[in-house]
């Protein structure tokens, strides 16, 4: 009994291992391989009771892998209808999910599974099907409108496609039948920038390929803008037009954009349509025309108000002068050599004139250059200047002019060489008197060498009439001592000493002033002087000096007192090469120089502003507070902001002159800006009488150029105004005031040493011709 146990027990066991030792077949059960040509990775031998299989149909590509449960790939082979079994067998009860885990390609086909999820139930499962389908639709369309580059489509958020022209297009992937598509924008193009849409985007494909996808790309509009400046008031109806039409009307100064904008590549024509009738001026377009690829915002309408002006010259230093014959209607192109230190007047025409210097002649055969120069010009197109166009430089005999010396081979010349004359000299005090002569006081005399020979205080006066000079007084002779006589007596004995670098005005009674200058006293000591002389051309002979206040010895402190108040002791210090103004009351203001302070400090160079009373013969140190000390730097302040705690920087040989308004201009020079010290090309404006834009009086603005030193001229057209042009940085140049048809007077300045257009030393001496339109 025990025995026979034992072997029901073995057999028992045995049949167990069968079952549930994986790899190992039940007796009597065969092998259970993979059927049709799908090949599993596991043996041929079924690890568990059942397999899990089914038919792939359609197939015509290569690479279908199938997946059961997430793994057993099996790669599916063949062609049509192809079944295939998965290698393991799963037993009774197992869950079973087949899947497609790789796509067949060559050709590509898009495989879906049905019937490929369940439970083994003690079978075989044969029913999973694989459908594999062929995509042979094609999505596509139209581009319209497209002009940027980098348009990038997607299909179904993937299948970029780089679209590069207009036209049809269509993606590389193949859709089935009755699949879903939906093309949107993935990236927008650029260069201009458009904002592309797509219509008939999305939907189910049919039978057919899709073709009537809209990409459309609407080409960009661009505004056309600008800004008006230098107009005076309300332009009283100016129009612009753009491409002939679109009329805009300006109301003022400002910016402005036309109502139509412009398509990308279309031109835009900018065109004054009516002039402004608030002014003379006409205005100019700048940056007028052209193709419109973005915003166009940088028209400029100028109306010369507020600008400088190069009228004629050249922009490089050292230039010689032109003096030759023109023919009738062509343009003038004569025009006096680059020089400094010149005498200049403006006759009762508005004509401007112009004698000595040193510089550089028209005439090549003087030798050595640069020289002092005995050369009177006259510049006879101003009070004609109110059209500032190209076609309005001056023609023959309405530019420069040589008046002497003659040269009777150009037939330019108005007259031979009159005799007597002055002497080449620089720094001489000139006027002009009401019957329209020009005076001509002292200077440093050259004769027409290039080495300085000495100071003089000859007076002289030149009848334009005739063109002739006449010695009104003083010596011809160098470094003469002054005769002052007694005090506010004129006498025939009495005259100034020889000097330089003096300043002079004309009061109501037509009598002729000079304060100051380098030169020689009373006892002939040369030094910086501080006299104030009046000239009064009635008296004697042929007018007498007479000796108003100040000290007739050289080299006096200032004497300031209390800033704002006149006292019969306040004195400015010795000084040269000051600026000075007259009132519209016929007072007297000077401003700065090289000089004394209150302390005399050496080799100070000042920034003081003075008023001398000519009815109380009294000077007022009017400030600006701590000016009673040489060496101020400047302090600008905002452009075109009156402060009471503006001021110009000290200087020497600035350029001056009083407005129609009666305020005080000044410009340039050589002295301290805003930190250093150099050439200066800053235009300054003091208010004695508030204006709209300038209410507060005592008050500077600094109103155009640089608040640093050293700087390179801007000079744009020849005889065009435009906002940005600014003379170059110089001293002792030479200026004249005019007045337009407005009666707003104009600056005028020629030459001097300093800054070209392309200059780095500011050593070079300059020949162009400047103006200066100031607001009225």
């Amino acid at each position: 009994m025990r025995s026979g146990y034992k072997g029901v027990f073995a057999a028992s066991l045995l049949f167990l291992i069968f079952i549930f030792v994986p790899g190992c077949s039940a007796p009597g059960a065969g092998s259970n391989t993979n059927s049709g040509s799908g090949s599993g990775s596991g043996s041929s031998s079924a690890g568990g009771n059942f397999t899990i299989g089914g038919t792939v149909s359609g197939l015509s590509g290569t690479g279908l892998v199938l997946q059961d449960n997430g793994g057993d790939n099996l790669s599916v082979t063949g062609a049509g209808s192809v079944s295939f079994t998965f290698a393991t067998a799963l037993a009774t009860g197992s869950a079973y999910d087949v899947t497609i885990s790789t796509q067949p390609s060559n050709p590509t086909q898009i495989c879906a599974v049905t019937a490929g999820t369940g439970t083994v139930s003690a079978a075989n499962v044969t029913s999973v099907q694989v459908s594999c389908q062929t995509p042979n639709i094609t999505i596509g369309g139209t581009v319209t409108g497209l002009i940027g580059t980098g348009l990038v489509l997607q299909d179904n958020g993937s299948s970029n496609l780089i679209i590069t022209s207009n036209g049809s297009f269509k993606f590389a992937n193949l859709l089935l039948s009755n699949s879903p598509y939906d093309v949107t924008v993935q990236t927008q193009p650029t260069g201009p920038a458009q904002n592309c849409t797509v219509s008939n985007a999305t939907g189910t494909t049919g039978s057919t390929n899709v073709t009537n996808v809209q990409v459309d790309c609407p080409v960009p509009t661009y505004s056309i803008s600008g800004q008006v400046v230098g107009l005076l008031g309300n332009g009283g109806g100016m129009e612009l037009q753009d491409n002939s039409g679109d009329n805009l009307t300006v109301t003022g100064n400002g910016s402005f954009t036309f109502d139509t904008p412009i398509s990308y590549g279309g031109a835009y024509n900018v065109t004054i349509f009516t002039e402004p009738t608030s002014q003379t001026q006409i205005c100019d377009v700048f940056g007028a025309a052209g193709t419109v690829t973005a915003p166009v915002n940088n028209v400029v309408v100028d109306c010369g108000h507020g600008d400088w002006t190069w009228i004629t010259g050249a922009n490089t230093s050292n230039a010689s002068g032109v003096e030759t014959t023109i023919a009738v209607g062509s343009q003038d192109t004569n025009v006096p050599g680059a020089r400094y230190g010149q005498a200049t007047w403006t006759d009762p025409s508005g004509n401007l004139w112009m004698f000595s210097g040193y510089g550089y002649s028209y005439d090549s055969q003087l030798k050595p250059q640069p020289l002092y120069l005995d050369e009177l010009w006259e510049y006879n197109a101003a009070p004609q200047y109110n059209c500032l166009v190209p076609t309005c430089l001056p023609e023959a005999g309405l530019g420069w002019l040589l008046v002497q010396p003659s040269t009777p081979s150009t037939g330019d010349s108005t007259g031979p060489i009159a005799t007597p004359a002055p002497d080449a000299r620089t720094g001489a005090t000139t006027w002009t008197d009401s019957n329209g002569d020009l005076w001509l006081f002292g200077g440093q005399d050259g004769e027409g060498g290039n080495v300085p020979l000495g100071l003089v205080n000859d007076l002289w006066e030149f009848s334009i009439s005739s063109k002739t000079w006449t010695l009104v007084s003083g010596s011809t002779s160098f470094d003469q001592a002054g005769s002052y006589g007694t005090q506010n007596l004129a006498s025939s004995t009495n005259v100034p000493g020889a000097r330089w670098g003096a300043n002079s005005w004309v009061d109501s009674a037509g009598d002729f002033w000079i304060f100051g200058g380098q030169g020689f006293d009373s006892a002939g000591t040369k030094g910086l002087l501080n006299d104030l002389w009046e000239f009064n051309p009635t008296l004697g002979t042929n007018g007498e000096w007479i000796w108003v206040s100040g000290s007739d010895f050289a080299n006096q402190d200032g004497d300031y007192g209390t800033m704002g108040t006149p006292s019969g002791s306040n004195m400015p210090g010795g000084r040269q090469s000051a600026a000075s103004w007259k009132d519209s009351s016929g007072n007297f203001w000077l401003f700065g120089g090289n000089g004394l302070d209150a302390i005399g400090t050496p080799d100070g160079i000042l920034n003081d502003l003075w008023e001398f009373n000519t009815t109380t013969k009294q000077w007022t140190w009017i400030g600006p507070s701590g000016s009673d000390a040489a060496n101020q730097h400047g302090v600008y302040g905002t452009q075109g902001v009156a402060a009471a705690s503006n001021f110009p920087g000290s200087r020497w040989w600035a350029a001056a002159w009083t407005d129609h308004n009666g305020n005080l201009w000044l410009y340039g020079g050589h002295g301290l800006d805003s930190t250093g010290t150099g050439y200066l090309n800053d235009l300054w404006e003091y208010t004695l009488v508030p204006t709209s834009a300038y209410p507060t009086a005592n008050q500077w603005t600094w109103v155009k150029g640089a608040n640093t030193s050293n700087n390179a001229g801007v000079y744009g057209s020849s005889s065009v105004p435009y906002y940005v042009d600014n003379p170059g940085s110089r001293e002792e140049m030479g200026y004249w005031i005019t007045f337009d048809a407005n009666n707003t007077n104009l600056l005028w300045i020629f030459g001097g040493q300093g800054y070209d257009s392309t200059a780095t030393s500011g050593n070079g001496y300059l020949n162009d011709l400047w103006r200066y339109l100031p607001y009225p």
